[in-house]
């Protein structure tokens, strides 16, 4: 293969053998590169270095943090070889080891395979080594070495493909925010859903798109993002009707596919817009992971800013009602029956694996906070009560009742209850990106300038109809009181919610004024 073009073209193949759709439990070999450049003697000291280096690579790919990926030196001009190993994400120190350690298979195979050339690039399922007589790693070129390979059933509905190519571009194009912005692994996986169905394939209807992208874990951010979205810019030329591929690099790699092919949950989920779709996804989004690690669970501001304070606002609005309401008629008719609203603990305890430590996202001054997933696969997050919270079983039946009145899209939802013995469990909806201040304020110029003014006008449109909803259309009047930038969150598609209503006022009739006793809010 003689250049790039050459590379990109020749690899873009459609593999049918592999349309079974399958995950492979062992390393499968996608596709290789050897320069027709400079060559080596067999038996050689260079390629004597080159094994050496190998060696190397698959040793301390398991050894030296960052864990999966290692980068090595060997020998002494003019025999000296540089060389660079790197895991998927989501593979273990053994399988890693075992991966990286095939790749002298393809370095020293004969025939169409890599024997007597210096500097080759071997792409495996789960790793890739890159090996060469010159020093790519000082100034490494992220656009060089990228290949193509389409995985997977490519029969697609008519008229469907480019279609399905731009929501494709949409999942990776928020994955790559997320990996290059928002781990330290530069790594992503995530999924893209629709209860519509995607009609990808001409057999079935295609409820989910999974995909992965991955960068080396030394590139800094912008980077590692410019180097994803040059694959990405890539992709309709690739997979224009594809409902399968990748494009691997040295330096960077996407996947996607109509099964899931990586191991433990996703990152990311967005929900397919509808056929009128809003603007695609620019987010960085799902681990409410979190600004310096793969996983969800790690950051508990993600939901513990969802749901902290609203605990506080149930049993303010409790008070208030019963007080502006001692001897009247209840606000609700009893036919307003909360047991659509009511979670059985069971489900509960299982959907947090029991409440288990490392589900906890937070722990305010009402309870704790539990990640929890549903089994139709909802993401929930679950207040925990404490004992102590004092709040009873007809004022918590009364505020699910009132705060099942507030519905807007740009208001944090209560899902429902579960009353069981001394457990008292609120259910409220998994949001996974994090508060608009962890984007005014980063740290990191790039997170900083995903910003850009369309995000920001839907932001605080978003944010202002929320505002009307509750001082004007809803049933009920409420101040919030607190509105700042850490109590509005943001959503996959980077739309607000307002949230944490601990200082919220409520206003019955046509009040608009209120004496207050109490200095509250955020100046």
């Amino acid at each position: 293969m003689s250049s790039l073009v050459d590379v990109c073209a020749a690899a873009v193949v459609l593999l049918l053998s592999l349309s079974s759709l399958l995950p492979s439990a062992g390393a499968v070999l996608f596709d290789w590169s050897c320069s027709n450049g400079t060559s080596y003697a067999e038996n050689s000291t260079y390629q004597s270095n080159v094994r050496s280096l190998l060696s190397s690579l698959a040793a301390n790919a398991t050894r030296v943090s960052p864990v999966g990926f290692s980068t090595a030196i060997v020998g002494a001009s003019p025999d000296k070889v540089w060389g660079l190993g790197l895991c998927r994400g989501d593979t273990n120190g053994t399988a890693c080891a075992s991966c990286l350690a095939q790749a002298p298979a393809v370095a020293f195979g004969q025939g169409d395979y890599c024997m007597g050339v210096k500097d080759a690039s071997i792409f495996y399922d789960r790793c890739l080594v890159r090996y060469s007589s010159k020093d790519f790693l000082s100034t490494p070129d992220l656009t060089s070495q990228a290949q193509s390979t389409g995985v997977g059933d490519v029969s697609v509905v008519p008229g469907s493909g480019s279609a399905f190519t731009a929501l494709v571009a949409s999942l990776v194009t928020a994955l790559s925010d997320w990996a290059a912005f928002n781990t330290t692994s530069r790594y992503a996986v995530g999924a893209m859903v629709s209860d519509r169905g995607f009609l990808a394939t001409t057999r079935e209807v295609v409820h989910r798109i999974n995909g992965m992208v991955q960068c080396t874990p030394d590139q800094a951010p912008g980077a590692c993002r410019g180097c994803l979205g040059a694959l990405i810019d890539d992709m309709p030329a690739f997979f224009n009707g594809s409902v399968g591929g990748q494009v691997l690099g040295v330096w960077c790699s996407l996947r996607f596919e109509i099964f899931e092919f990586y191991d433990g949950g996703p990152m990311l989920e967005l929900v397919a817009p509808q056929p009128t779709p809003p603007p695609p996804p620019s987010a960085v989004s799902k681990d409410g992971t979190g600004g310096n690690g793969t996983r969800w669970g790690q950051h508990p501001g993600t939901i513990a800013a969802i749901v902290l304070g609203v605990a506080v606002i149930l049993l303010s609005i409790s008070m208030v009602l019963l007080w502006r309401n001692a001897g009247k008629q209840p606000s609700y008719q009893e036919d307003d029956d909360p047991a659509s609203l009511l979670f059985d603990l069971p489900t509960l305890r299982r959907a947090t694996d029991n409440f288990a430590e490392e589900n906890m996202l937070g722990h305010g001054g009402f309870g704790a906070v539990y990640k929890g997933l549903l089994p139709h696969g909802q993401q929930i997050a679950v207040k925990r009560l404490d004992k102590a919270s004092g709040q009873g079983l007809k004022e918590l039946r009364n505020e699910l009742l009132l705060m099942a009145k507030l519905r807007h899209n740009n208001l944090t939802k209560l899902l429902g209850v579960c009353l069981k013995g001394e457990e008292k469990l609120l259910v409220y909806e998994y949001l996974p990106n994090r508060s608009l201040d962890t984007f005014l304020f980063a740290p990191e110029i790039e997170k900083r300038l995903l910003l850009h003014w369309e995000i920001r006008y839907r932001i605080i449109y978003g944010t202002a109809r929320g505002l009307v909803y509750l001082h004007e259309d809803s049933q009920i009047k409420i101040i919030h009181r607190d509105l700042k930038a850490g109590n509005v969150l943001l959503d996959t598609n980077m739309n607000p919610k307002i949230s944490d209503f601990g200082l919220a006022r409520l206003f019955n009739g046509e009040r608009t004024t209120a004496m207050t006793s109490q200095v509250v809010g955020t100046l």
